[in-house]
């Protein structure tokens, strides 16, 4: 049973209007559980809108998405809320990060969202992913004090705090150097070595050269 599945979903933007988007059409997906999984595609080609379906942050306009077998209701927004917070974590592009807070205050975020872990656990749930990471050191620090590569391992620590089933991605690469890039991407697949599947956006083929699946959308379609 694949672990995501998105079902002839169909999501359209100013729908009825003069300058509608079609920004999925009639998409069909089947993901198992512990695969990595790249979609790629210029700019505009729904890339991102397929990620928001995946990850409970949108719903279809048309179509079923379905996670861990079943079907997550469009209507129930607190139930999505709920899933996207237990079992999914997000690395976002522009990584949404609080520069005036610490490094602990950004990854302990999401805990406050998800009744995963008790309180108690907190600490040492985010003293063992940072050192995983590799910036264990860094918990006091703010975060405008550093570096774009320390940035993005926060981003990714955060996203995986709640030690979710799915990491989804979104251009996670796309403000880093080649070297910067590529040791994000070996991060990612760690994890997905891990058991956790792993689902990537970006525009760069090079990177996700190793993923088992390499999905390529062009507007609003998977074409291969």
């Amino acid at each position: 049973m694949p672990e995501i599945e998105l079902i002839n979903v169909v999501r359209r933007y100013n729908a009825n209007k003069s300058n509608e988007v079609l920004a999925l059409d009639h998409v069909n997906l089947a993901l198992e559980k512990g695969t990595s999984t790249a979609i790629v595609g210029v700019s505009g080609c729904g890339k991102t809108t397929m990620l928001n379906m995946i990850g409970c942050v949108d719903v279809p306009d048309e179509g079923e998405v379905k996670l861990f077998g079943e079907t997550v209701d469009p209507k129930n927004d607190t139930a999505r809320a709920k899933l996207r917070g237990d079992r999914i974590g997000f690395v976002l592009q522009q990584l949404g990060l609080l520069p005036n807070d610490s490094v602990y205050d950004n990854i302990r975020l999401p805990l406050f969202y998800s009744g995963k872990f008790h309180r108690s656990e907190w600490k040492k749930r985010i003293g063992d992913i940072t050192e995983e990471l590799g910036i264990g050191d860094l918990l006091k620090k703010k975060v405008k004090e550093l570096s774009g590569g320390q940035k993005q391992r926060v981003a990714i620590a955060r996203a995986l705090v709640n030690d979710p089933d799915i990491i989804l991605a979104d251009e996670p690469t796309s403000s880093l150097d080649k070297g910067h890039a590529d040791e994000v991407m070996s991060i990612l697949r760690e994890f997905n070595k891990s058991g956790k599947t792993v689902v990537v956006v970006t525009h760069d083929t090079r990177i996700v050269h190793d993923y088992d699946n390499i999905i390529r959308l062009d507007d609003g379609r998977i074409v291969s």
